[in-house]
């Protein structure tokens, strides 16, 4: 192979190469538009070697649309290196690439510098909930251009890193309910339609979905014509300009089952592993073979230095093989030595320990499961005063689960804590089901569902402390610091017989249910303020989030149970992290006297002392936690 796979204009020339090692014959097609049945022309192609073909030509051909026949197949086959795509709008996603070299100005952006992860504050979103909602009030709600109104409150709540979920172009429309189709019979999902992203189609290409004019009309062609690729970068180089660095969670682990997938078309055993199916969507990839492994390598790089993307979250990365993953890893960091690498520990494997030892920060499930819990109606954890959840378990999370005191990683630089993310209930619906009596069911009265109880708020604000000091890198999902609920909405011409429910698992739903509804931020005003004050306070001191682990003590209260704290000496002051989830019992804390200035406790938090303690013995109410700062200076 002589030149790189995909279209590329190079000298004088347009070149189209392609893996294809069972083709007999290969055309390339070019058409004018992406919805003409029949190409302007059809040229052959010719084989180069080791299963790759390629055809040149002097013509730049912009703006034409392109894709291949193979064979005597009835359909054509788009370019899994295609760039930007037109696709139709039904769930067998014909696709078409557009043939776009017009120069980006990105005018001096870089990436963001991330010398240690652990500075991160990382918001996990879904690019179209951001502004979908009409609530939201912004023009082209849900897309590229839309996003741009969210960056000043990214920056008032001190986010410094926005994780967008996927944003590579996915297979969106799933075959429609309860009606047969050639391979699949829809029996699951009676919306048709995958709303998070979670089924990448294309490994270069944005979403087009998400460009300002595209067209999500059932049945029509969704074409951007290239805005969706320019657009995506303006949002890019905005974030930066804001100081936000940009994640991309990343699906390199299976592909759709029903769709005209290119790598089925090409190479399936090249590409995919048939027998397997970890993901649980079958179609699981084979990163073992070079041709997966070189196009995930080539793709990650492509969207570092076409994109400016400062870093990737794997899904599923348990289903990628080590070499893979230690490949991925070298090219990243060869083109940005800070490149964020986080990865879900799970999938054909469960694997936290191998992840970090590679060198990626991993999803911390223990501490989800251990402080919020795995399920709110049969195992809450150690904020609801769970039994089976230790104070000593919790001082690990609090520490940055290390290996040394029976955690998942090495350093806690790799540990990514978070206690809400997509995938299950949010944490407000979380606490509310374990609180309220009609658990799952929703009241009519939307706001009155939406506000929380004093109660309720108070379990919040001390979830949002743990997550705030507790040693590795914390994610947030989109609207946990307001309490944000999914409810099932009701749309028309869709059953959901689970409609004004709340949702664990919402993927398909593209509407209110997912959309971030401004009405309810500020209901729960007082708790938004709250986060963006223990955020604050993470940032002023950097010994709550990266300190030694042998400057770390633990702290308990032998006669309770749920109470667990930490202390930091440094040189010139000292640090104290309290936690008592009792709801029934206070705790006592030695610290061993002299004067601790309180600069947050369980009602408010702010990076000026607002009361102090001048005992040894201190003393926490039940349901409270204290952050506590004795300054040598003072």
């Amino acid at each position: 192979m002589k030149h790189p796979p995909g279209c590329q204009r190079i000298g004088s020339r347009t070149y189209f190469t392609l893996y294809a090692p069972y083709a007999k014959v290969l055309r390339l097609a070019i058409f004018s538009s992406c919805q003409d049945e029949k190409p302007l022309q059809l040229f052959p192609m010719r084989m180069i070697g080791g299963g790759w073909w390629e055809y040149s030509d002097i013509a730049d051909l912009q703006g034409l649309y392109y894709a291949y026949l193979i064979d005597g197949n009835k359909h054509y086959t788009a370019d899994p290196y295609a760039r930007a795509l037109a696709t139709r709008n039904d769930y067998r996603q014909d696709a078409r690439g557009r043939i776009d070299f017009v120069p980006y100005e990105w005018e001096n952006d870089d990436f963001i510098p991330v010398r240690d992860p652990r500075d991160l504050l990382i918001y996990e979103c879904h690019l179209r909930d951001l502004t979908a909602h009409p609530a939201s009030k912004t023009p082209q709600g849900g897309s590229y251009e839309a996003a741009h109104s969210r960056i000043a409150y990214f920056r008032e709540l001190g986010i410094n890193a926005v994780e967008f979920q996927p944003l590579m172009l996915f297979a969106n429309h799933e075959p429609p309910y309860k009606t047969e189709t050639e391979k699949v019979f829809n029996d699951w999902n009676p919306y048709a339609y995958n709303h998070w992203g979670y089924m990448t189609s294309f490994f270069f290409a944005p979403a087009n979905i998400y460009a300002a004019d595209a067209s999500r009309d059932k049945g029509v062609w969704c074409d951007p014509q290239g805005k969706d690729v320019k657009a995506l970068k303006d949002l890019i180089k905005a974030l930066h300009k804001a100081g936000i660095a940009v994640i991309m969670d990343v699906v390199y682990n299976h592909i759709s089952q029903y769709n005209h997938n290119p790598l089925r078309d090409l190479a399936a055993d090249h590409y995919l592993h048939f027998s397997e199916n970890f993901s649980g969507c079958g179609n699981d990839v084979n990163s073992e073979s070079p041709v997966m492994r070189q196009l995930i390598l080539d793709s990650v790089e492509y969207w570092m230095r076409e994109y400016h993307i400062d870093g990737f979250r794997f899904d599923l990365a348990g289903i990628l093989e080590d070499e893979t993953l230690m490949q991925v890893r070298e090219r990243a960091r060869f083109v940005n030595p800070h490149a964020i690498l986080i990865g879900e520990p799970w999938g054909k494997r469960y694997f936290p320990q191998q992840l970090s030892g590679l060198g990626y920060a991993v999803w911390n499930d223990h501490f989800r499961n251990g402080i919020k819990g795995e399920n709110p109606e049969k195992r809450p954890g150690f904020l609801f005063a769970a039994a089976d959840v230790t104070a000593k378990s919790v001082f690990r999370f609090l520490s940055g689960s290390l290996q040394e005191d029976g955690g998942i990683v090495a350093d806690s630089r790799y540990s990514l804590n978070y206690l809400e993310s997509h995938d299950g209930f949010t944490l407000g619906d979380f606490i509310r089901i374990c609180l309220r009596d009609e658990g799952k069911r929703v009241l009519k009265d939307h706001d009155k569902h939406v506000r929380l109880s004093q109660t309720e708020s108070r379990l919040h604000r001390m979830a949002a402390f743990v997550l705030a000091f507790s040693q590795g890198i914390p994610m947030i999902h989109a609207g946990q610091e307001f309490a944000r609920s999914k409810v099932i909405a009701e749309v028309p011409d869709v059953n959901d017989p689970h409609a004004g429910e709340l949702d664990d698992d919402s993927y398909s739903k593209d509407n209110e249910t997912n959309y971030l509804n401004d009405a309810d931020m500020r209901i729960n005003a007082e708790l938004l303020e709250y986060y963006r004050a223990l955020f604050a306070l993470r940032r002023q001191f950097p010994e709550l989030r990266k300190a030694a682990r042998e400057s770390i003590r633990a702290l308990y209260d032998k006669e309770n149970p749920f109470a667990v704290g930490y202390r930091i000496d440094a040189p010139d002051r000292s640090l104290a992290v309290l936690l008592n989830c009792s709801p029934d019992k206070n705790a006592h804390f030695d610290l061993g006297g002299s004067l601790w200035q309180v600069l947050a406790d369980s009602d408010k938090a702010g990076t000026q002392a607002f009361g102090q303690f001048d005992q040894t013995l201190i003393k926490l109410g039940k349901r409270s936690a204290l952050l506590l700062l004795k300054s040598e200076l003072a």
